[in-house]
């Protein structure tokens, strides 16, 4: 199974246990990250934003999130953190991959 892990402290991080979090200062998304939730630990907290890793896990939560940021470039908003928001959604959707070709080959 593949896992996630925290960017803060390097360790596997459960959907259960973490978050993707990121700055919105109302103009600009930035600081991508998954961590554990007492890892979110920006700079100026009082722009971050954040949805929980178990929301993001399925298929649907991750789409959601994805129209959730097209909303926000429609908006105007630009990104500053390309490499952050690849990170992320790398680690998110080869999770996802890995948890359906497994419950698929359970199936089979």
């Amino acid at each position: 199974m593949f896992k996630l892990y925290c960017d803060v402290c390097g360790k596997e991080v459960t959907p259960e246990e973490g978050t993707l979090s990121w700055r919105d200062d109302g103009s600009t998304l930035s600081d991508f990250r998954i961590t554990h939730k007492q890892d979110q630990n920006h700079s100026e907290i009082r722009y971050v934003s954040y949805i929980h890793l178990w929301m993001l896990s399925g298929i649907a939560g991750y789409t959601k999130f994805i129209q959730l940021l097209i909303d926000h470039w429609d908006k105007g908003y630009t990104l500053k953190d390309n490499k952050g928001l690849k990170k992320a959604l790398d680690q998110i959707s080869n999770y996802i991959w890995h948890k359906t070709k497994k419950n698929k080959e359970q199936t089979d």
